[in-house]
Order: C-alpha cells, then structure tokens, then sequence
C-alpha cells in the first residue's frame, strides 16, 4: 500500500504498490489508494513551503549582513577620503588620482527631476551596463546608478522593490526570468521570477 515515511521526503522514502501486484488489488483498495495520492502531495507541498520560508529567512539576515559591510566599507573609504583631502588641503596639492578616481561619480541618468521608484527601476535599463535580465539585489543596488536616494532600511526598501516590479510586470513594463535567464510567459502566473528585465528591450 502506498505510504510515506516521516522526515524530509525522498524518493526512497516512498512505499509504492509494485505494478505488478497492483492486479492483486480489489477495486475498493484502488480507489483507497487514490484517496491518498492528493494528502500525499499536499504533504509534500507544506514541507516545500516550509523550506521556502527557512530559505527566505536566511537569505533575508545574509541580505542586511552583506548591506552592514558594505556600509562599513563605504564609510571607510570616506574617512579615507577625509583624511587625504586634509593633508592635500594643507599642502596645496590635489589627492592622488587613485583617490580621486574613487570617489562617487554621478552616472547620466541620475540627472534630472527626482525620480520615484517605479521611474527609477525602469531608468536602469537605459544604462548600457545594465541592458540584461537583473537580480532584485542588482537592482536594489543599481538604484543609486539612476539617482534615486531611500532612507528605509534594507529590509523596508526590498518589499517595495518587490512590490513595485511586481506592479510593473502586471502591467508589462518589466518581463519576468528564470535565473538561466530564460522568460517567464505572462500566463505562468505562479512561476517565481529571479530576474527582470525592461520589456522594451527584449526585442
């Protein structure tokens, strides 16, 4: 009879009426057997959520990790920055261009009005370095390319970014991808995205 053990399920965990004996079976315990397939997979289907739910929390404390030291390094190099333009101050010399070289440098098309964050996602695109399918992090940090300043925390600032892509694939401003980068059609609504893309220039 079909059962299934305790613990993450596997394959090998599964215990299946062999083919051949399913002969043996009256049509009472057929019909049993197929009573159980749908519990079975919705079983299958919590424990899938489950994981998700562990996954997304610790993808979440890697996030906010990874923005702590990125903010710890941009502070260091400010403080670099201070303390070079000082000395150079005192002495009437400009910093070395390794310094200089690694200061902020506003790109184009953080010019103009500013921008909100829907206008903001789909300027990315317009930089060349950009024109491809983009993680909701390369987005997250390719904000600042385009001009657009948030005081939200990490955690705040990413539910909008979701938010509003999702807003902007529901009315195809923004296509969906899988992370091999293929498209997500418009129909596979429960597909889950890894990339977006501006859908002008998937031509």
């Amino acid at each position: 009879m079909l059962e299934q053990s305790n613990g993450i399920s596997d394959s090998n965990d599964m215990q299946f009426t062999a083919p051949s004996a399913m002969k043996s079976l009256t049509l009472v315990q057929v019909a049993e057997e197929l009573e159980k397939i749908t519990s079975l997979i919705e079983a299958e289907r919590v424990e899938e959520r489950e994981a998700r739910k562990v996954y997304q929390t610790v993808a979440d404390r890697i996030n906010a990790r990874v923005d702590q030291i990125k903010k710890y390094g941009q502070d260091l190099v400010a403080e670099q920055q201070r303390r070079v333009n000082s000395f150079s101050g005192l002495l009437g010399t400009e910093p070395p261009a390794s310094i200089r070289s690694s200061r902020p440098m506003a790109h184009p098309a953080a010019s103009g009005p500013k921008k909100n964050i829907s206008e903001a996602i789909v300027a990315i695109w317009r930089i060349p370095d950009y024109q491809e399918p983009l993680t909701t992090e390369e987005i997250a940090e390719a904000l600042q390319d385009v001009g657009y300043e948030s005081k939200a925390a990490p955690r705040s600032l990413k539910s909008t970014l979701n938010q509003t892509l999702a807003k902007l694939t529901r009315d195809g401003t923004v296509l969906r991808y899988r992370l091999d980068g293929t498209p997500i059609d418009a129909e596979e609504t429960k597909a889950r995205a890894r990339k977006y893309m501006l859908a002008s220039l998937d031509t």
